[in-house]
């Protein structure tokens, strides 16, 4: 079990200082809007492969633009307890992101990428299947780091390739020798990152198949041209043909300034197993629903896969929920053996967790009673 034993934020978003030591796995946290809800779950989600929730730049995260920021946490898993932490260090161009492991900076994120994993649901990804595939992008790629966080690591890699050579497109176009070692290294990386998403798609619908309390079962349909490779090719050969594509491509993605074939572009739909419903068609209501019962999905295949479940971050879990689906959702996170932030701004629609749950109120980033 991950539970959350201590939280300290430092000049993070609105919390100028915060210790935290909640007396159980399972919380609420309720606030008016600007109190600090999302930011609290942000912090928490900063500990795990990735941006955070919100994908914000490192400069954006500290308070009132703090020029260095801090964040601290300790949990337990069974029987070991760690300290996990970073921060950002420095200003303007010389700042730097820096991690901590049991109160030691290590070199970078790597040594941390086993300790701890988490999703989230926000109120922005009630959007998810009405606005661009990026979005949906990197709502999968975190299902993918929450199981194999070594994904991040592809990832940017293949981005750090890929500006490169846009910018080479532009600038100097004829250095084909140079152009193709950067192409080597998008398609080295990008077969990566789709083996990672075409793997990560497989279980998920497998682990989707049977419903969760009132939460339907779902399917997720990956659309990726290379991923569609990797199911009849060897990864070498996938290498190779991705690497041609690019080659192909040299004039046309600098006419439009940018890379127009690759794993940057890909996208997924999904589905109620049961109906056939496309998120992309369903009401809102119907979108949260199939949303919700993949994320729920997915943290039993973290735990399948890594032995306990992922921590659960809901920020506004109920929003858009009937009766009967709110509910559900709160009988099923009182058997989840793990820390459960649940946020909303009042405490009626969580009474059923009394029992369960420690309620706690924020108010300007500070706790309440």
């Amino acid at each position: 079990m991950a539970q959350l034993l201590k939280l300290t934020l430092s000049e993070f978003r609105n919390y100028e200082r915060l210790v935290w030591s909640p007396d159980a796995s399972l919380v609420v946290l309720t606030g008016e809007n600007g109190s600090g809800k999302t930011n609290l779950l942000e912090a928490l989600s900063l500990l795990t492969p990735g941006r955070g929730l919100r994908g914000a730049p490192l400069a954006q995260l500290g308070r009132d633009n703090a020029a260095s920021w801090g964040i601290s946490a300790r949990f337990s898993f069974d029987q070991d307890v760690l300290e996990l932490g970073t921060g950002m260090a420095g200003a303007g161009e010389s700042a730097r992101r820096v991690y901590l492991l049991n109160g030691q900076q290590v070199r970078n994120r790597d040594a941390l990428d086993d300790t701890l994993s988490a999703v989230w649901i926000t109120p922005q990804m009630d959007r998810l299947f009405s606005e661009g595939a990026s979005g949906r992008r990197r709502f999968l790629d975190r299902l993918v780091m929450a199981v194999t966080p070594h994904h991040a690591r592809e990832l940017l890699a293949y981005d750090r390739a890929m500006t490169q050579r846009n910018r080479l497109l532009q600038t100097r176009f004829s250095e084909a020798s140079w152009l193709s070692g950067l192409e080597a290294s998008m398609a080295r990386h990008g077969v990566a990152v789709a083996a990672g998403r075409r793997e990560m798609v497989q279980q998920l619908c497998l682990f989707a198949q049977s419903s969760l309390g009132a939460f339907p079962g779902v399917n997720v349909t990956l659309l990726c041209s290379v991923a569609d490779q990797l199911e009849h090719n060897p990864a070498l050969a996938v290498e190779d043909w991705l690497r041609e594509q690019f080659a192909a491509n040299r004039q046309q993605d600098r006419e439009r300034g940018r890379a127009t074939f690759g794993v940057h572009r890909t996208d997924f739909r999904l589905s109620d197993l049961q109906t056939g419903l496309l998120a992309a068609a369903a009401s809102t209501g119907q979108q949260k629903t199939l949303l919700m019962g993949t994320v729920l999905a997915h943290a039993r295949l973290v735990e399948d896969y890594r032995g306990m479940p992922p921590v659960l971050l809901l920020d506004e879990p109920l929003v858009h929920l009937d009766r009967n689906r709110r509910g559900s959702l709160l009988e099923i996170v009182k058997d989840f053996r793990t820390t459960v932030i649940l946020t909303g701004t009042d405490e009626a629609p969580f009474e059923d967790l009394r029992a369960q749950a420690r309620f706690v109120a924020l108010k300007h980033g500070e706790f309440l009673g």
